[in-house]
This record gives C-alpha cells, sequence and structure tokens, in this order.
C-alpha cells in the first residue's frame, strides 16, 4: 500500500522505535522521564498561576525556572511519586473536561490528589501498563500509517506489548 502523500516517514520510523523502547524499557527509564516531566508540568503550570496572579512575566519566568528546578529534583528523587502526580493530573483534567464539562480548579486537586495515591497504590503494574499502552499506541499508529496492514500491524504489537509487559515487570528498578 502506497504512503499518503505529506507523511513524515522519519518521523514515524522514530515514533515506532519510541514506542518500542517504551514497551520494553519504560519502567527502567520511568525515573528519567519523571524528572522531566514534572519539571515541564511544574514549570507550565507555576508560569500560567503566577503570571495570572500577578500579571508579571518576569516574576512568571523566576518562578517558573525555581518550579522546573524543583520538579526535576522532585521527579528524579520521588520518581513514583511524581509520575502518580503526572498521571494523576492527567486523569482529573481529562474528567473534568471531557466528560463533566467543566474546569474547577479545587475538583481537579481533589481528583488528582485521589488519582495519585490510586496510581501510587499500584504504581509498578499500572506505569508498566502505562508505558506500554503508549508505546504500543505508538507502535501501531506508526505501523499503519507506514503502510503495513492493520491486521499485521496489529499482531505485531500485541506481541511486542506482551514481551514488553513481560520484561518490565520481571525486571526490578
Amino acid at each position: 500500500m502506497p504512503l499518503s502523500p505529506g507523511v513524515d516517514v522519519p518521523a514515524y520510523i522514530i515514533a515506532a522505535v519510541l514506542g518500542i523502547v517504551l514497551c520494553f524499557w519504560g519502567l527502567q527509564l520511568s525515573r528519567f522521564i519523571a524528572s522531566l516531566t514534572l519539571a515541564a508540568v511544574l514549570g507550565y503550570l507555576t508560569y500560567t498561576y503566577t503570571y495570572t496572579a500577578f500579571n508579571s512575566i518576569a516574576l512568571a519566568v523566576i518562578f517558573m525556572l525555581i518550579a522546573i528546578a524543583i520538579g526535576f529534583a522532585f521527579g528524579f528523587t520521588f520518581f513514583r511519586l511524581g509520575l502518580s502526580i503526572i498521571f494523576g493530573y492527567m486523569i482529573a483534567s481529562i474528567i473534568t473536561r471531557s466528560i463533566i464539562g467543566f474546569r474547577e480548579t479545587a475538583l481537579i486537586v481533589i481528583l488528582t490528589i485521589a488519582f495519585a495515591i490510586l496510581v501510587y497504590v499500584l504504581s509498578r503494574y499500572v506505569i508498566a501498563l502505562l508505558f506500554v499502552a503508549t508505546g504500543s499506541a505508538l507502535l501501531y499508529k506508526s505501523l499503519v500509517v507506514l503502510g503495513l496492514s492493520q491486521t499485521i500491524s496489529l499482531i505485531v504489537v500485541i506481541i511486542i506489548a506482551a514481551t514488553g509487559i513481560y520484561n518490565q515487570i520481571k525486571t526490578k528498578i
């Protein structure tokens, strides 16, 4: 099957490789990923709320840089907790924006804490499953866009996902 015009082949190849890496070694890379992600999220949220509160770009940037440093250190030191907070916030945001239809700050905070606790308690397995799911989705989308049939892509992804989840759960961090 020929590729659609305008398909960025190198980008989909990189996405497929990234998907395989996440399937097999996502849990092992989670400390680094947690550091970067928590730093980015805390930096963004701090910038957004500081700018809203003080209406000053300079203060927002200063507080954002401090939050990035704290987020990176916190994410590296307490990576499971950091990932739990990030996933809790993502789940809370999806629920409040998509399902409920409004964005109430107090509700987001309460749901973030609740989901973060749930993810933390189940973190070893949940985080491994989330990395495998993310990697599998990247791989499947990439293979289909690159011209492999959906059925063959699904079979390849299922095999890689099963092997990847086994590899991640059997390996200690």
